[in-house]
């Protein structure tokens, strides 16, 4: 091997690098088929990528370009079909696919070109894999170290237009400055030594590679402090709304206890039995409203009364069988989060329902053994899709909605209880269980 053909790294090299490069992305990407179905389509994604990169080993110029855009569409249909992503955040994920399997050919074959002429191997089929090997062992090594940091990243980030935009542009000029001695050989930023070139494309590549990193890294930062601040939003609000609620219920129960003994004044001068009777109608139904919604927990109680009011007037059956109790240990901000979260999802849901009598909403909250155990079913009629089993929200407008469930999520997680959701036969059902010490 002499250095005029040490830049021509051959096609299986490359081809070989992009499939170990898409390989390492889905390996830390949610997916969305099981295991069997990826192992025939990255089979088949590997055997048709190296047949057509061995066969335009020795390709003409004009169909360079051609060729990189063909490459790069394939990764992008093998990321798209195998993982839960959308067109943008695939497209996203097949540049730093495309780049840093670029970036490990071009080590590879430089490396392998460096221990060939330093150490005179002989070039046998067997020593070529063994190097080949060794390198994208510990390249693809260090990389799947640092892209194990960005699991969470990935399972939660969804790529705008403009993000979009900013990953093509970054990919596109790494590329074409990393092949601009390929691309231009007469200009004055291109190279005329062969070793020259082969060390200008390896470093911009790697480049590449940890600007890519390093943007994604920053887009899943930004989507964290999104959440982070949607959710904090959403329990301020909660917490608001339960404290308003807390002071229109104490108004209302003010009036209800006054108007209590104004009925007991008027019984002792009614006149006649219908009289009577009226007032001790009135009187009944004064002593149901105190009785409702009296779980042991002031702050459950507030909420509870409030959704009864909301529901009553739409027509929603709200009922419940709650030991407000079991919730004492839980801070007041939480409580209001966790169930005026989840009622007022279970409302929506049901608000959507046409017929008035399937608008029915459920809720027990009990001790059991070492646990509180708190359980929410209302009636629905929406498509639901699932995912990590959580359903995703139906609104068109994903960015800013969908945080009420997330909400509940991190606030039992808190007491280190778990969430679980089931959706079967026209029910949905959002079941928590919480440990707690006597």
């Amino acid at each position: 091997m002499n250095s005029e053909t040490m830049i021509h790294t051959p096609g299986g090299y490359y081809a070989l690098a992009y499939w170990l490069a898409c390989n390492l992305i889905l390996w830390f990407s949610p997916l969305k088929l099981n295991r069997g179905k990826r192992i025939v389509i990255q089979s088949m994604f590997f055997v048709i990528l190296l047949l057509i990169m061995t066969v335009s080993d020795d390709k003409p110029d004009a169909a360079f370009v051609p060729l990189m855009l063909l490459y790069v569409l394939m990764i992008y249909l093998d990321i798209y079909i195998n993982c839960r992503y959308d067109a943008r955040t695939a497209l996203h994920f097949a540049i730093r696919v495309f780049i840093i399997g670029e970036f490990a050919a071009s080590f590879q074959w430089q490396m392998e070109y460096y221990t060939r002429m330093n150490f005179s191997i002989p070039s046998t089929w067997i020593v070529d894999m063994l190097i080949l090997l060794g390198i994208h062992t510990i390249v693809f090594g260090v990389l799947a170290n640092l892209e194990k940091k960005n699991r969470v990243i990935n399972s939660k980030i969804e790529i705008k237009n403009k993000e979009m935009l900013s990953t093509l542009i970054i990919g596109f000029v790494v590329f074409t400055m990393s092949n601009f001695s390929f691309i231009i050989e007469k200009s004055p930023f291109s190279s005329q030594f062969a070793s020259e070139i082969f060390f200008i494309r390896t470093l911009v590549d790697l480049a590449g590679v940890a600007i890519l990193f390093a943007y994604h890294m920053l887009l899943g930062e930004l989507k964290v402090m999104f959440e982070v601040n949607k959710l904090h939003d959403m329990l301020n609000m909660q917490y608001s709304n339960y404290e308003m609620l807390e002071n229109s219920i104490a108004a209302v129960n003010q009036k209800y206890h006054d108007l209590k003994y104004q009925i007991a004044v008027l019984k002792q001068e009614a006149d006649t039995e219908k009289n009577i009777a009226y007032l001790e109608k009135m009187e009944k139904e004064i002593k149901l409203y105190e009785a409702q919604n009296k779980t042991g927990n002031k702050v459950l109680d507030i909420i509870l009364t409030g959704k009864s009011l909301y529901c009553s007037q739409n027509w929603i059956e709200l009922t419940s069988v709650a030991d407000g109790h079991a919730i004492d240990f839980m801070d007041d901000m939480d409580i209001s989060t966790l169930f005026g979260n989840a009622l007022d999802n279970a409302i929506e849901s049901t608000s959507k329902i046409d017929k008035k009598e399937k608008r029915l909403i459920h809720l027990v909250v009990a001790k059991q053994n070492n646990f509180v155990r708190i359980r929410i079913e209302n009636c629905y009629e929406e498509k639901l899709t699932f995912v990590d089993g959580m359903p995703i929200t139906t609104k068109s407008d994903s960015k800013n909605h969908g945080y009420g469930l997330k909400s509940i999520e991190n606030t039992v997680k808190k007491y280190g209880g778990s969430v679980t959701i089931q959706a079967k036969e026209g029910w949905f059902e959002l079941r928590i269980l919480i440990p707690f010490e006597e």
